[in-house]
């Protein structure tokens, strides 16, 4: 036993005095570690781009921020050349007072830590607000496709490339001697990124920026579109751009519904069949307040609104109920449509605010079709899908009297003149009143952090459903899809 003990004794000085702390000052253990020779390089190249800026403008370059989309650091790194390497480092600055004040640098690894500066995007506007990288022309480097705020709701996109810049206008950060601490003077001449496109464009109200980059002919080739809201509420359109005979042009446009006042998310995802063609989902709030969903595809080489009716308005209208958007709600790869229906209310203590939603999906032959059908509690933050049996045969109510948990009650219509019968309770708790299941003899449906869900079956009705099979019909809300 006791060599037992000195060989665990041993083995732990051994493995302090391998890690070397034993013998570390804290000073070197609060020490924060040091930067790599590729970030001073780096730190070096944009410190060199600074200066000339200020000596050519008078005026310190400050760094610039992108608002929105998933590109949103100061200092992006990126592969731009498709090797699967991030060469490039991308840079955000703003020179104020000049005629194109927003400057997006571009560095890339010219040697195995040293950096050169290999292109500039010049823009106008007062701030950034997105920027994507994708290759548009099918060769070279990926494009720059960004989003300039030129002001408070207008907006320009750009599309540029660094393909016409031949190596020789890569400018060295270093000097002959090596020496890293001397900045010299950078030409920024003859490192100006080509303008393939620049037009203007809307952004959505969730954030969500209104271009979006999809090959929407499935041609392997990724196409641009661009959605532009009519403040008129007359001509709001989507138009595709692509890359022909060596240029990014125009291949088509399809109109939004009439009557758009506000464009609320863009979304891209895909059509039911096979192949699944790519779609976008865009949801917009009609001058009526109802908001309406376009779905937009590449059918027989044109673009076209899938969902418009001879009024030139969706067919897909959100009225009354609108805490439910366009999303993949069985998880097969193709965007679902929500349809609210009410149900029957009785009495005086009935409510409006209990509703099914019909999920369905679009083809590419512009035909609907329904997929499933859910009552989705999003203040608890869980769906249940509903059995077709329960169509035209339930209602709803909830019970928030006891403290610390949420009640909904399914009960069995019987018509106006006759009380609902219950058949079914879902409770949230929070975990401290966990006991509260056993004791009461319900039955788990899931369990989260701080947070129970459970249920008992009550009343006579044969719903259909035991437990497990309730269990599988009952989700709780992920923000990853539910906002997205």
């Amino acid at each position: 036993m006791k060599r037992r003990i000195w060989a665990a004794v041993m083995a732990a000085v051994l493995c302090l005095t391998l890690t070397g702390c034993l013998f570390r000052s804290p000073e070197e253990l609060y020490r924060p570690p040091e930067k790599s020779a590729g970030y001073e390089q780096l730190n070096l190249a944009i410190r060199q781009v600074r200066d000339s800026l200020a000596s050519e403008y008078g005026v310190t370059a400050e760094d610039a921020s992108i608002t929105s989309g998933d590109n949103t650091a100061t200092i992006q790194l990126q592969d731009l050349d498709g090797d699967g390497n991030r060469e490039s480092a991308v840079v955000f600055l703003r020179v104020s007072g000049v005629e194109n004040p927003l400057k997006i640098l571009v560095f890339t690894q010219v040697r195995e830590e040293e950096y050169a500066l290999a292109g500039i995007v010049e823009g106008e506007g007062s701030a950034i607000y997105s920027i994507e990288y994708s290759q548009l022309n099918g060769q070279g480097r990926k494009e720059l496709v960004v989003t300039w705020q030129i002001s408070a709701g207008a907006y320009q996109l750009g599309v540029y490339t660094l393909d016409e810049l031949p190596p020789a206008a890569l400018v060295q950060v270093q000097n002959s001697a090596g020496d890293q601490s001397a900045v010299s003077q950078v030409n920024l001449a003859g490192v100006a990124a080509s303008e393939l496109l620049l037009t203007w464009c809307s952004v959505a109200a969730d954030g969500s920026n209104a271009a979006r980059l999809m090959d929407m002919d499935q041609d392997t080739r990724t196409e641009l579109a661009v959605v532009r809201l009519d403040s008129s509420g007359v001509n709001s359109y989507v138009e595709l751009y692509g890359w022909e005979d060596g240029a990014l042009v125009s291949l088509a446009s399809t109109p939004l519904s009439r009557g758009v006042t506000q464009l609320n998310s863009v979304r891209v995802n895909y059509l039911s069949g096979q192949p699944q063609p790519p779609a976008l989902y865009i949801t917009s709030t009609l001058v009526s307040g109802v908001s309406a969903i376009d779905v937009v595809a590449w059918l027989d080489r044109e673009l076209e609104t899938l969902t418009l009716d001879d009024t030139g308005v969706s067919r897909e209208l959100l009225q009354g109920y609108t805490e439910v958007s366009p999303t993949d709600i069985n998880d097969d790869y193709v965007m679902e449509l929500p349809a609210p229906n009410p149900l029957p209310t009785y009495g005086e203590s009935g409510s409006t605010d209990f509703w099914l939603i019909d999920w369905c999906q679009y083809d590419e032959h512009g035909h609907r079709n329904h997929v499933l059908t859910t009552y989705h509690n999003v203040t608890d933050g869980w769906y249940l899908e509903i059995p077709e049996s329960w169509r035209s045969q339930i209602t709803i109510s909830r019970n928030d009297q006891v403290t610390g948990q949420r009640e909904v009650i399914f009960s069995r219509w019987r018509g106006e003149d006759q009380e609902p019968e219950p058949f079914l309770s879902i409770y949230r708790l929070s975990s401290s009143r966990a006991d509260r299941v056993e004791s009461s003899g319900w039955f788990l449906l899931r369990e989260e952090e701080n947070v129970i869900y459970a249920a008992r079956f009550r009343g006579d009705w044969d719903c259909g459903l035991d437990e497990q099979e309730l269990r599988d019909r009952f989700k709780t809300i992920q923000t990853s899809w539910y906002y997205d």
